[in-house]
Protein backbone atom coordinates (compact mmCIF):
# COMPACT_ATOMS: atom_id res chain seq x y z
CA UNK A 1 0.00 0.00 0.00
CA UNK A 2 2.95 2.13 0.52
CA UNK A 3 1.86 3.55 3.72
CA UNK A 4 4.67 3.55 6.61
CA UNK A 5 2.84 2.71 9.31
CA UNK A 6 1.31 -0.04 7.52
CA UNK A 7 4.84 -1.71 6.82
CA UNK A 8 5.35 -0.89 10.46
CA UNK A 9 2.48 -2.74 11.75
CA UNK A 10 2.82 -5.58 9.23
CA UNK A 11 6.59 -6.02 10.68
CA UNK A 12 4.86 -6.26 14.39
CA UNK A 13 2.85 -8.94 13.61
CA UNK A 14 5.19 -10.92 12.08
CA UNK A 15 7.39 -10.16 14.72
CA UNK A 16 5.03 -11.42 17.36
CA UNK A 17 3.85 -14.20 15.57
CA UNK A 18 7.85 -15.49 15.88
CA UNK A 19 7.61 -15.06 19.10
CA UNK A 20 4.14 -17.01 20.06
CA UNK A 21 6.10 -20.19 17.87
CA UNK A 22 9.30 -19.98 19.80
CA UNK A 23 7.11 -19.95 23.27
CA UNK A 24 5.13 -22.27 22.12
CA UNK A 25 8.58 -24.35 21.39
CA UNK A 26 9.28 -23.65 24.73
CA UNK A 27 6.20 -24.74 26.26
CA UNK A 28 6.26 -27.97 24.36
CA UNK A 29 9.78 -28.52 25.23
CA UNK A 30 9.46 -28.58 28.84
CA UNK A 31 10.75 -31.89 29.70
CA UNK A 32 13.22 -32.33 27.11
CA UNK A 33 16.45 -32.40 29.01
CA UNK A 34 19.40 -30.12 28.05
CA UNK A 35 16.53 -28.04 25.78
CA UNK A 36 17.72 -24.44 25.85
CA UNK A 37 14.56 -21.50 26.00
CA UNK A 38 14.44 -19.63 22.45
CA UNK A 39 13.27 -16.18 22.57
CA UNK A 40 12.52 -13.96 19.53
CA UNK A 41 13.86 -10.10 20.35
CA UNK A 42 12.32 -8.29 17.53
CA UNK A 43 11.67 -4.87 18.81
CA UNK A 44 15.52 -3.40 18.83
CA UNK A 45 15.45 -4.48 15.05
CA UNK A 46 11.84 -2.74 13.62
CA UNK A 47 12.49 -0.18 16.09
CA UNK A 48 16.34 0.43 14.04
CA UNK A 49 14.59 -0.63 10.45
CA UNK A 50 11.97 2.59 10.50
CA UNK A 51 14.45 4.94 11.88
CA UNK A 52 17.50 4.32 9.14
CA UNK A 53 19.55 2.30 11.48
CA UNK A 54 20.71 4.97 13.60
CA UNK A 55 19.15 3.81 17.28
CA UNK A 56 21.24 3.32 20.19
CA UNK A 57 19.81 2.54 23.57
CA UNK A 58 21.00 4.82 26.53
CA UNK A 59 23.74 3.36 28.96
CA UNK A 60 24.17 5.29 32.12
CA UNK A 61 26.58 3.04 33.12
CA UNK A 62 29.36 0.93 30.98
CA UNK A 63 27.80 -2.45 32.51
CA UNK A 64 24.32 -2.02 30.92
CA UNK A 65 24.06 -3.82 28.00
CA UNK A 66 23.85 -3.14 24.52
CA UNK A 67 20.72 -3.44 22.23
CA UNK A 68 20.65 -6.49 19.88
CA UNK A 69 22.10 -10.34 20.97
CA UNK A 70 24.99 -11.54 19.36
CA UNK A 71 23.69 -15.18 19.96
CA UNK A 72 20.45 -14.96 17.36
CA UNK A 73 20.29 -17.30 14.61
CA UNK A 74 17.64 -17.39 11.93
CA UNK A 75 14.88 -15.53 12.15
CA UNK A 76 15.78 -13.74 15.20
CA UNK A 77 15.43 -16.16 17.70
CA UNK A 78 18.17 -16.51 20.72
CA UNK A 79 18.54 -20.18 21.24
CA UNK A 80 19.99 -19.53 24.55
CA UNK A 81 18.79 -17.41 27.36
CA UNK A 82 21.90 -15.46 29.42
CA UNK A 83 20.37 -17.30 32.89
CA UNK A 84 21.98 -20.52 33.89
CA UNK A 85 19.33 -23.31 34.52
CA UNK A 86 18.56 -24.17 37.88
CA UNK A 87 17.31 -27.84 36.87
CA UNK A 88 19.86 -30.48 36.65
CA UNK A 89 18.96 -31.46 33.25
CA UNK A 90 20.19 -28.51 31.46
CA UNK A 91 16.33 -27.87 30.70
CA UNK A 92 16.10 -23.82 31.11
CA UNK A 93 12.63 -23.21 30.30
CA UNK A 94 10.03 -21.62 33.42
CA UNK A 95 6.82 -22.75 32.88
CA UNK A 96 5.61 -19.67 34.81
CA UNK A 97 7.68 -16.84 32.94
CA UNK A 98 6.84 -18.41 29.61
CA UNK A 99 2.70 -18.33 30.53
CA UNK A 100 3.63 -14.81 31.13
CA UNK A 101 5.38 -14.16 28.11
CA UNK A 102 2.45 -15.96 25.76
CA UNK A 103 -0.63 -13.85 27.49
CA UNK A 104 1.88 -10.26 26.83
CA UNK A 105 2.68 -11.41 23.10
CA UNK A 106 -1.16 -12.48 22.84
CA UNK A 107 -2.47 -8.80 23.97
CA UNK A 108 0.00 -7.22 21.86
CA UNK A 109 -1.12 -9.19 19.01
CA UNK A 110 -4.35 -8.39 19.86
CA UNK A 111 -3.97 -4.89 19.86
CA UNK A 112 -1.71 -4.74 16.88
CA UNK A 113 -4.48 -6.55 15.11
CA UNK A 114 -6.84 -3.78 15.75
CA UNK A 115 -4.88 -1.23 14.91
CA UNK A 116 -3.94 -2.93 11.06
CA UNK A 117 -8.01 -3.63 10.74
CA UNK A 118 -8.73 0.17 11.76
CA UNK A 119 -6.09 1.83 9.51
CA UNK A 120 -6.71 -0.60 6.45
CA UNK A 121 -10.77 0.45 7.44
CA UNK A 122 -9.95 3.88 6.91
CA UNK A 123 -7.78 2.77 3.32
CA UNK A 124 -11.01 1.32 2.32
CA UNK A 125 -13.32 4.37 2.97
CA UNK A 126 -10.68 6.73 1.19
CA UNK A 127 -10.50 4.82 -1.87
CA UNK A 128 -14.82 3.88 -1.74
CA UNK A 129 -15.64 8.09 -1.23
Amino acid sequence: IGDASVNLLHGWLNGLSRRQGAISNNIANIDTPGYLRQHVNFETELQRQFSGGNVQMAATNERHFTAGSQLRGQLGIDPQQLLTSSRTDGNNVDIDQEMVLLTETQMQFQAASQVMSKKLGNIRTVIQG
